[in-house]
This record gives C-alpha cells, structure tokens and sequence, in this order.
C-alpha cells in the first residue's frame, strides 16, 4: 500500500498512553488526544535490545526498509489496548490510520448525529476490530493507497464494521490486502458504500462473507470493470440480504467462478 510521509514533517511527533492495566478504557479524539498526520494504534512502541536499548518497535508499513516502517516514522502515536474504545467527535480528520491492537473498537460518538470522517485510508492491521459509524472518503494527497478500509487477510481472523460509510474514494471502499492468511469471518451490517473510483468491496480467501442492510451504489466511475461487490478466489460462505446493490458500472455483484 503506497503511504504519504507525515506532511507535517519528521520534526513532530506526539504519542499518547491513555491505558489502565486490565480495563478497557474509552479514548476520545480529539478531547484526549489531538491526532494529526499518519496516525499508528498499537500497545507498545519501543523494544528492549539484548543490550538493554531502547529501539522503536517496526511495523508492516509499506513502502519503507523491508516493508516496515519504525514507530518514530508516525507523526501520532496512540497507545490502545484490547478492549479501548477509541471515540471520534464527528468533524473531517485529514488523516490515515493504522490498527495493530486486537479487539478494539473505532466509532464515531454515538451522542453524534453527524460522522467522523477520515480523508485517508484506515487500514486494520488487527484480529477482533469492530468499526462503528465511521466515514472514509478519498484523500486529497494522491500518494495514497486510495482505498477507503483496508484489511490485512495476514492479521485479521474477524472484523465488524456497521454504519460505515466508504464513499467517494479513488479505488475501492473496502479492500482486502496481504500475500497469506485466510479471514474467518468479515460482517459489513448496514453500511453505505457509494461513488468509489473501482469496486464498492472486494472479498478474497476468506470463510464466511456477511453483507446485509448495506447500500452500494454508483461504484466503478473510474475503472470500466469497477462492481458493487467482488467476491474473489477462496471464498467458501457467503450471507447476503436487505441490501440495495444497484447503479454500479460492470455488475452490482461480480463472483469469480
């Protein structure tokens, strides 16, 4: 996935620990932590050498030095453990964000008639993420992967995502990533993906695929074979129901044979 560097700079960096050992704490953006720039959630940043140094933990960011990059390269650094919930105020956030914490939750505030909307890409890099009422939509940096959710099938065994909207982005709302692994359960439940440049999502090896109460529409406006839904290689159960899947160019739902 092709990743903007911190448009703000490798001079700003803000890192923030908000967590109680044992208890899942509520963390709320941007009353708890103003997040700018490439944004990472993670437990822990830094590891111990056999020396006894202190070095930036790596994670799998690419393009950078063997498809990882160090800790220090996030202009934001959010410490999150299982069981946080990470709660945005609804506003625009010129942002991408990575997820390397299992089972947390990112929302938008449920008092918030409004969404939170992300101009970048949220990628889960986690297992157990549920994403609630969270908007994403394209960019204005075209050095971007263009996608709006990104999941990596190497880490992530379920997740949830309800309420969310993927619209407007120069490639696919939902798009499943990595070389291996095999997801065992995705659930998109009432989600409005409209208007992206290819698919609305694209799903590939994994074994049970949920779409239902979802609105996908309008999707493919900038690739001729763009669909509402792709269902790809290697994937063996597929739920679908109360869903509108119409509008979309080369098909509304697309599964290879």
């Amino acid at each position: 996935m092709s990743r903007k560097t911190a448009a703000l700079g490798i001079g700003i960096l803000v890192c923030f620990s908000l967590t109680l050992a044992g208890v899942g704490r509520e963390i709320r953006i941007p009353d708890d932590i103003p997040v700018v720039g490439t944004v990472l959630i993670a437990e822990e940043f830094v590891g111990i050498t056999a020396e006894e140094e202190e070095v930036p933990l790596e994670f799998p960011v690419w393009p950078g030095d063997r498809g990882l990059r160090p800790a220090t390269w996030f202009t934001t650094r959010v410490e999150a453990h299982p069981g946080d919930v990470l709660t945005l105020a609804p506003g625009s956030y010129d942002i991408e964000i990575w997820i390397f914490t299992d089972g947390v939750t990112l929302r938008t505030d449920p008092k918030a008639g409004d969404l939170a909307w992300i101009r970048g890409t949220v990628e889960i890099d986690a297992d157990g993420v549920l994403i609630e009422r969270i908007g994403v939509t394209d960019s204005n940096d075209s050095s971007g992967s263009g996608h709006g959710f990104e999941v990596d099938r190497g880490r992530v065994n379920s997740l949830t995502l309800r309420a969310c909207r993927a619209e407007g982005n120069r490639w696919t709302g939902i798009h499943i990533m990595g070389a291996t692994g095999v997801i065992d359960e995705l659930r998109v439940e009432n989600c409005w993906l409209i208007d992206n440049g290819m698919d609305g999502m694209d799903a590939s090896t994994m074994k049970r695929l949920v779409v239902y109460g979802c609105t996908i529409t309008g999707n493919g406006w900038d690739q001729a074979n763009g669909v509402g839904v792709r269902i790809g290689h290697g994937v063996e159960q597929v739920e679908m129901w109360d869903n509108v899947i119409e509008g979309n160019r080369s098909a509304d739902v697309y599964r290879r044979e």
